[in-house]
């Protein structure tokens, strides 16, 4: 879980792609995210260990460092910060709570976390409020099941898929179709130009049946944006999972 640092000319390239994929009025919301591909094997370990970090976190009040866990059940831990602009990603605030557990503890827990899985990255997302749909009265409070759908595109293509999921959320609007989603777009860290749909739910059994309700909602109708949207996807893929809030922090204003 620590922060990373980057080329700013790098940055500067990727923002530029991203801006011309959203339109000029809309300012999206970033998201630094931490992964760890945690092994099967030390699942349990590694659950044991995330409370053992976030106990700390909450005992010293440790400023800065909010994150929202998200876990998926391929055996990834997500860690997902809001951030205000790219110079965030520079700013550690680890150190605070190395400082308060101590360097020797704080070592030996960061080394046992590593130990626990194989791989790790970093990246940035981008939430856009324009491209996501959620009605009036709509909560995802309570609601912790999570589908994630990935949707990849070429970036020859940016303009339409934007168009295409535009598309999908005015029928949803002009359908009045009560649950929402959310909308996210890919940036700096990933290879490939994606939008993620996250749709929440109280459990799976729960989404499926929103997913059938919604469907008998939109009925026919929806069958031309979605094959658009879909002849404009070079891959799709789904994962299932679940909100953390007992696996999450965010810290008292001092």
């Amino acid at each position: 879980m620590r922060n990373f640092k980057t080329s700013i000319l790098v940055l500067v390239m990727l923002l530029f792609a991203f801006n011309t994929a959203i339109a000029q009025d809309e300012q999206p919301k970033m998201f630094a995210l931490h992964t760890d591909n945690v092994n099967f094997d030390m699942l349990k370990k590694y659950e044991d260990l995330s409370k053992e970090f976030k106990t700390y976190c909450e005992k010293y009040n440790i400023q800065g460092i909010d994150y929202a866990t998200y876990t998926i059940e391929d055996g990834r831990y997500i860690y997902v910060s809001s951030i205000e602009k790219m110079a965030d990603l520079d700013k550690s605030t680890l150190g605070d709570l190395d400082d308060n557990v101590g360097k020797e503890a704080f070592k030996k827990l960061i080394d046992e976390m590593n130990t626990c899985y194989d791989s790790h990255s970093d990246s940035v997302i981008y939430y856009s409020q324009n491209l996501s749909y959620m009605p009036e009265g709509y909560s995802t409070d309570g609601k912790n099941a999570r589908e994630f759908h990935f949707l990849y595109y070429s970036p020859k293509n940016a303009k339409a898929m934007r168009e295409s999921i535009e598309a999908i959320k005015n029928l949803y609007k002009t359908k009045g179709v009560k649950t929402g989603y959310k909308i996210y777009h890919s940036g700096f860290g990933n290879l490939e130009s994606y939008y993620m749909v996250s749709i929440a739910g109280t459990d799976e059994l729960d989404l499926a049946q929103m997913s059938k309700e919604n469907d008998e909602i939109l009925g026919d109708d929806r069958n031309e944006v979605i094959s658009n949207l879909i002849n404009l996807t070079t891959k799709y893929d789904q994962v299932n999972g679940r909100s953390r809030p007992d696996l999450s922090y965010y810290y008292k204003k001092e």
